[in-house]
């Protein structure tokens, strides 16, 4: 029975799936804006010059927050695709070009950060993980309930909490989101480090 319930439980383990939660991009316009006017001019828009030096505009399908400077740079972020991204981006562009910037353009698309979560449904040991990846692991719980895990020294990170709870950021790409997904499901499997299955 007990090796049955390992058995149930690793193949729970390689069925969680993350899901995303917010995609961060970023493009060049390509010419000098004028916020204030873009203000006066699209709907959806915030700009307080003494408050932000950014154009805060909003789309609802999808559902995007840009930052726009007077530099031409954007900073997209609330999507969960590089679609959709991308798709938010082009609707706030026409915007743009409809206060008068018609030579704005798209230029230099860049997915900046990924964030995902898994969440495995059962509770995890911290301290199995801190053991095995001291290395590259961070695990302070007077200070903060998470252990951060960057494997292999990436500049991406794994946030692992007790309850079995896992915030993944600071991946550039989809593929790098399923490299991470496949690294932390090795490493429970390898580790068995879920409540009932430690070894230490």
């Amino acid at each position: 029975k007990l090796e049955d319930n390992k058995e149930r439980m690793m193949k729970k383990i390689a069925n969680v799936s993350p899901r995303v939660q917010n995609v961060v991009c970023t493009i060049d316009l390509g010419i000098i804006l004028d916020l204030k006017k873009i203000a006066l001019k699209a709907k959806n828009t915030e700009f307080n010059s003494k408050r932000f030096h950014a154009l805060v505009m909003r789309s609802r399908d999808p559902k995007a927050t840009a930052l726009i400077f007077k530099s031409g740079k954007m900073v997209c972020t609330g999507t969960k695709t590089e679609n959709d991204g991308k798709e938010a981006i082009t609707k706030f562009l026409k915007l743009i070009k409809q206060a008068g910037f018609y030579n704005a353009g798209m230029k230099n698309f860049q997915i900046r950060n990924i964030v995902a979560t898994t969440d495995f449904k059962m509770p995890i040991t911290l301290d199995a993980i801190l053991y095995a990846y001291r290395n590259c692991c961070m695990y302070e719980p007077e200070i903060f309930p998470g252990l951060v895990l960057r494997p292999d020294n990436n500049k991406a990170v794994m946030i692992i909490f007790s309850s079995g709870k896992i915030v993944m950021t600071g991946l550039k790409s989809f593929d790098e989101l399923k490299r991470m997904q496949n690294k932390l499901t090795q490493i429970m499997v390898d580790l068995k480090i879920f409540d009932g299955l430690v070894r230490l």
